[in-house]
């Protein structure tokens, strides 16, 4: 797995991802910048693979206020270039921090899942190496995003759960790990805030079935200071993008295929006059956004709160929208470009290198919810089976643990299509396509362990015979 990562991040032509305008907002905390000076050249069609060093130009872009765990790997590389007198960033030296967290976190995954070890986690070990190193999940190490972030918090926030579920002792230990891999995984994106109740619920299961009081109270107090600190960080985002984040809920999102634009914005207590902005962005140089006096009566009257509430009181619109979400997120490549201007691609060009996966699950699997819905139900089922056959702690923590991923996976669709419209949503999608991908590959490892199960029956029955 890690040298199939290696390959597509370091050898030429590199890949990764370019910018889509939200580099800055990490970049501004070690005064880097872009390069090009051309916007062509900085956005959207080309990797940018060198950085300069140039506090005041880098405050241009963005402020520093934008919180994010994938400030920690940056933070490496940037010190020791400062260490060493440089005045540029090489964007490699992030991707190399990143492809050694990855190869530290499946080996840390597979150690402590060995209790877990058959036929089934081969499987899963086997298909998880094809669809996880996918570049539409490995292109993000090569960049600023804190999707990279999101994916290795997320392997770690999973090792920690097998090795707290099958640890006799330090459970203490494990508790605090899995309870710091939560954080950092929440932290990644605000997106993934709306997570913290199901990763509480899980380590609700385990002190539970550890059965000591010491446990629950150290559960309580860590349970404390993770709600404490995801409400800080979620009130903690920039003003501008809370803004931009609202606006486009609702100008990119609700009004984006309305019947009845008029009435939806007289519904979220907006003019109806605003109904010509339908499908527009918070970010086009003509948006409203940027008109003091509608932003001040935007932020008067709509709410993220008020948004979900126009959905849940429209039960056919809020399936419409989470069915446009899936279509769109079943792409898996965002529209952004894989290589560096100097590699000689046309802008916007991606990657083909090692993207059988992403290809074969976007021209097959059909682009609706009811497909979601389908596979998360066959999921669950095969779930139930499994915890019913199995008496064991241990096993039934395992099959609990997996439950979880399809409750994540349609937290994250619903969250996507409520608070971020259509603007950017492959890129928003990707814990979601993540998480999706998780329920593939253990059904499919389930299917696979199940075949040679039979396989090998026969072949005792034959031999006997």
């Amino acid at each position: 797995m890690v040298a199939i990562v290696c390959w597509q991040l370091f050898i030429p032509p590199i890949l990764g991802l370019a910018d889509n305008g939200d580099f800055a907002r990490l970049m501004v905390f070690f005064d880097l910048t872009h390069s090009p000076t051309d916007r062509a050249d900085r956005y959207f069609g080309f990797l940018t693979r060198h950085y300069v060093v140039d506090a005041a130009e880098s405050k241009k872009y963005s402020r520093p206020d934008f919180i994010s765990s994938e400030l920690l790997f940056i933070a490496g590389p940037a010190a020791t270039n400062r260490l060493l007198g440089k005045t540029s960033f090489d964007l490699l030296e992030l991707g190399a921090v990143h492809a050694v967290v990855f190869a530290a976190s499946v080996f840390f995954l597979l150690f402590v899942s060995k209790p877990f070890a058959g036929p089934v986690r081969t499987s899963a070990i086997i298909l998880g190496a094809i669809v996880f190193t996918d570049i539409a999940y490995i292109a993000y190490f090569n960049s600023f995003y804190g999707e990279s972030a999101t994916f290795l918090f997320f392997m770690s926030v999973a090792a920690c759960a097998y090795g707290a579920m099958s640890s006799g002792r330090r459970r203490i230990v494990w508790l605090v790990a899995y309870f710091a891999a939560v954080t950092l995984f929440l932290i990644a994106k605000y997106q993934n805030i709306v997570l913290l109740p199901v990763f509480l619920f899980f380590g609700g299961l385990l002190v539970k079935r550890w059965g000591e009081v010491r446990y629950f109270r150290s559960y309580l107090v860590f349970s404390l200071i993770a709600c404490f600190g995801g409400y800080q960080f979620y009130i903690s985002s920039p003003e501008v993008i809370s803004d931009a984040v609202l606006y486009n809920s609702v100008f990119n999102g609700v009004l984006v295929d309305s019947p009845t634009p008029e009435d939806d914005l007289s519904a979220l207590g907006l003019d109806r006059a605003y109904a010509k902005y339908a499908g527009s962005t918070a970010y086009q140089p003509s948006s409203l956004r940027f008109d003091d006096e509608f932003l001040r009566k935007f932020r008067e009257s709509v709410t993220i709160g008020g948004v979900f509430r126009f959905y849940l009181e429209r039960p056919g619109r809020l399936f419409n929208a989470l069915n446009r979400t899936v279509a769109r997120a079943f792409q898996l490549r965002a529209a952004l470009g894989n290589y560096e201007k100097s590699a000689g691609y046309p802008p916007l060009s991606v990657s083909r290198s090692w993207a059988m996966w992403s290809s074969i699950r976007s021209a097959i699997l059909p682009r609706n919810l009811w497909v979601v819905l389908t596979i998360g139900i066959l999921y669950l089922a095969l779930l139930s089976r499994r915890w019913l056959r199995h008496k064991e702690q241990l096993a039934r923590l395992n099959v609990e643990w997996c439950a979880l991923i399809p409750v994540m996976a349609l937290a994250q669709l619903f969250v996507i299509t409520v608070s971020d419209g259509v603007i950017d949503l492959i890129k928003h999608a990707y814990l979601f396509n993540l998480l999706f991908d998780s329920m593939l590959v253990a059904m499919g490892a389930q299917l696979l362990a199940s075949l040679a199960g039979t396989s090998k029956a026969k072949e005792t029955e034959s031999e006997r015979s």
